[in-house]
């Protein structure tokens, strides 16, 4: 049996994980942003899924450019142009509490490596460092795509300054 992809419409097998159209998870749940502008209700199954209107490539490319340091997602949280773009506010402000996560972490980094220990710090370091290049990549990709995409707890506390 065939199914529909939740923002592109194309059809595809029902054991898909990806559309073949526009390659986004096919998921349950996956074809809504967190938040469906006051609805309450979680449609039941047998209901046909609710399609959205994609995110616009501005919107998802200024989300994206959100992320490459904390000063553009400063600039968009406070131009006039961007007040009333959701997604955009949503990414810029992950934007600058991911960025402040990492400042944080180096700094408790740099006063835990003068209590010794100095090379076992450094690889717990670099770790730590790789990981949150990654996450900042997923991060960049995820607003290309359009997704609401949330981090434990910054995407909550996100999500309520950007008032969704």
């Amino acid at each position: 049996m065939a199914i529909v992809c939740g923002y592109c419409g194309a059809s595809m097998p029902d054991i898909s994980e990806f559309c073949p159209s526009c390659g986004r998870p096919v998921r349950e749940g996956s074809f809504f942003p967190p938040d469906l502008e006051g609805a309450e209700e979680v449609p039941d199954e047998g209901a046909p899924p609710v399609v959205l209107p994609p995110v616009a490539l501005s919107d998802r490319l200024v989300g994206a450019l959100a992320y490459l340091t904390f000063v553009p997602a400063v600039l968009f949280i406070f131009l006039k142009q961007y007040q009333q773009r959701k997604f955009v506010r949503f990414h810029a402000f992950q934007s600058v509490f991911f960025w402040a996560g990492v400042v944080a972490l180096v700094l408790v980094g740099l006063l835990v490596s003068r209590l010794g220990w100095l090379f076992v710090w450094l690889l717990v370091g670099a770790l730590v460092m790789t990981a949150l290049f990654f996450v900042w990549v997923v991060l960049s990709v995820k607003a290309l795509q359009g997704e609401w995409f949330e981090l434990p707890w910054l995407g909550a506390l996100a999500e309520q300054r950007a008032g969704r």
